[in-house]
C-alpha cells in the first residue's frame, strides 16, 4: 500500500501503454486473484475477531448503563467517581495513549517509520469508556471500537508476519470492522475507515478488504445481540430545484455548526488550562459542570444519548437548541479526562441543529434532522462520502441527492478543521490555499495573505460590475 507511505500523488502511470500479450494477461490475472484470495482470508479473520471483541464491549457497556440507570436521577452522582477513575486509568496505565481513540489510531497509521499499536492500552480504554459513559459522561463509543479494531488487527498482522505495508492495510480493516459494529451500517463504517485517514484522497487498494472486514464485523456483533441499528421513516421531499437549494443552504448551516462542534472541544481544553484546572481537579470540576448541565437542561444531554438522537429524527422529541448544550457537555467531558469518542455526540448535535434549521425554513423536521446527522458528521470528520452513504443506509436511497449536496457543502464550509487533527491533508479544499514545505515541515498556507480582504472584495465587485456593463452593450 504505497499510497499510505508516500504523499506524493503527482507521479502517474498510464494504463496499457504497451498492450500485453496473452501470457502476460493470464499471469496478471493469476496474481490479482491470489491477492484477492489473500485479503479475503485476512479480512474475514480480522472482521470476525474484531466483531467478537467489539460486540463484547458493547454488551458490557449496555449492562453497565442499565445498572446505572436503575439508580434513577441519583446515578448522575456517579460522574464524580466515574471521571476520576477514567482520568487516572488512562494516565497511569496507558500514558502513551492519552489521546482520544480514533485520533490516536489515525496518528499511529500515519507513522512513516514504523506502525506500532499499543495493544495493552485497548482494555484500559474500554474500561475507561464504560466508566465514563455509564456514569453520565457525554462521549461516544466509536473511539474504543476503533482502538479495538486497530489492536486486534495489529496482533493478527504480527501473527501472519505481514510487512509494513500490509500491516497498515490490515489495521485499517480492523478499524472498519470496529466502526461497522458500532454504526450498524456495514458499508458506511468501511468507507469511513478509509476516508477518515486523509483529507482530499481515498486509497482504493484498501477499500475491498475494508468492506469484507466491515461486513463480517457487523454481522458478528449483530449475532451477539450487540447491534443497535435503527429503521426510521423520513419524509423526503420530491427531487427538485427548491428542495436541492434548501439542502445547499442546510449544508452551509450545518458546516457552521460543525465548526462550533470542533472548536467547542478546543475551547473546553483551553478554558481548563487557563484557569489552572489540572490533575485531580480536572475530573472533579468536569463532573460538577456536567451535573449542573443535567440539572439545568435535563439528563438527555448526559451519557450516550442514542435514544434521544433517533427520537429527534423520528419527530418524537424536539430540542432545537440542544446542540449548543451537547457541544459544551462533550467538550467538558473530554477536557475533564473522560474517555470515549466524538461521533455519537456529533450525531446528537446534527439532529438537534437540524430541528433548528427546520424551524427557520419550515421544512419537515425529520428530514432536516436526518440531513443534520449526516452533514455535521461529514463536515466534522472531513468525510462527505461516508456522510452521504450513512444517510442512505439509515433513511433510504431516496435521500441520496439531498444528503450528497448537504454533505459536500458542509465539508467545504468547515474549512481545514477536523475533530481529528491527526488527519493528513493531501489536497486543499480551495485554490486559495496551498501546501508548501517549510522549516517546520509541510504546512497549509494562504495564497493571498498579503492582500487585504477589502482589496479582494473590491476586485471581485469591479469584475462583476464590468461584466454586467459588457452584457448590456
Amino acid at each position: 500500500m504505497d499510497g499510505l507511505n508516500n504523499k506524493e500523488t503527482g507521479n502517474a502511470v498510464r494504463i496499457d501503454v504497451e498492450k500485453p500479450d496473452g501470457a502476460d494477461i493470464v499471469r496478471d490475472e493469476v496474481w490479482l486473484i491470489c491477492a484477492v484470495a489473500k485479503w479475503v482470508v485476512l479480512a474475514i479473520v480480522t472482521g470476525f475477531a474484531v466483531g467478537l471483541v467489539a460486540g463484547g464491549f458493547l454488551l458490557a457497556l449496555r449492562w453497565s448503563m442499565d445498572k446505572a440507570a436503575a439508580l434513577g436521577r441519583l446515578h448522575y452522582l456517579l460522574l464524580f467517581p466515574g471521571l476520576i477513575v477514567s482520568y487516572f486509568l488512562v494516565r497511569l496505565l496507558a500514558p502513551q495513549s492519552a489521546g482520544h481513540g480514533t485520533e490516536a489510531v489515525i496518528d499511529a497509521i500515519h507513522n512513516k517509520r514504523r506502525t506500532v499499536i499499543d495493544v495493552k492500552a485497548v482494555p484500559v480504554k474500554i474500561a475507561a469508556t464504560i466508566v465514563t459513559i455509564s456514569s453520565g459522561g457525554s462521549v461516544g463509543i466509536e473511539g474504543p471500537c476503533a482502538q479495538i479494531g486497530s489492536g486486534v488487527s495489529y496482533v493478527i498482522g504480527k501473527i501472519f508476519n505481514l510487512d509494513e505495508s500490509d500491516l497498515k492495510k490490515v489495521i485499517i480493516c480492523g478499524i472498519a470492522a470496529g466502526f461497522c459494529a458500532v454504526f450498524s451500517t456495514p458499508v458506511t463504517g468501511a468507507i469511513f475507515a478509509v476516508e477518515v485517514l486523509f483529507v482530499g484522497q481515498i486509497f482504493y487498494d484498501v477499500l475491498f478488504p475494508s468492506l469484507i472486514s466491515g461486513i463480517v464485523g457487523y454481522f458478528t456483533a449483530a449475532a451477539m445481540g450487540a447491534g443497535h441499528g435503527v429503521n426510521i421513516a423520513v419524509a423526503v421531499p420530491e427531487l427538485g430545484p427548491w428542495a436541492l437549494a434548501a439542502s445547499l443552504l442546510g449544508g452551509i448551516f450545518f458546516g457552521v455548526v460543525a465548526i462550533a462542534n470542533i472548536e467547542g472541544i478546543h475551547l473546553a481544553q483551553k478554558t481548563f488550562a487557563r484557569f489552572g484546572v489540572t490533575g485531580w481537579k480536572r475530573p472533579v470540576a468536569g463532573a460538577a459542570l456536567l451535573l449542573a448541565i443535567g440539572l439545568l437542561f435535563g439528563g438527555e444531554f448526559l451519557g450516550l444519548g442514542s435514544d434521544t438522537i433517533w427520537a429527534m429524527v423520528a419527530g418524537e422529541e424536539s430540542l432545537p437548541l440542544g446542540f449548543a448544550v451537547k457541544i459544551a457537555a462533550m467538550g467538558i467531558t473530554l477536557a475533564a479526562g473522560g474517555c470515549g469518542g466524538e461521533i455519537t455526540p456529533t450525531f446528537f448535535i446534527g439532529a438537534s441543529s437540524g430541528l433548528l434549521f427546520s424551524m427557520i425554513t419550515g421544512l419537515d423536521p425529520s428530514f432536516c434532522a436526518a440531513l443534520g446527522v449526516c452533514a455535521v458528521l461529514a463536515a466534522s470528520t472531513n468525510t462527505p462520502i461516508s456522510g452521504t452513504l450513512f444517510a442512505m443506509e439509515l433513511f433510504g436511497a431516496q435521500i441520496a441527492a439531498f444528503a450528497g449536496v448537504a454533505c459536500a457543502v458542509s465539508y467545504l464550509v468547515v474549512g481545514h478543521r477536523s475533530l481529528y487533527p491527526t488527519q493528513v491533508l493531501l489536497s486543499p479544499k480551495s485554490r486559495a490555499f496551498s501546501i508548501r514545505r517549510t522549516e517546520r515541515g509541510e504546512q497549509l498556507v494562504r495564497r493571498f495573505d498579503s492582500i487585504s480582504l477589502r482589496r479582494i472584495i473590491k476586485f471581485y465587485l469591479e469584475r462583476f460590475v464590468s461584466r454586467i456593463i459588457e452584457r448590456r452593450r
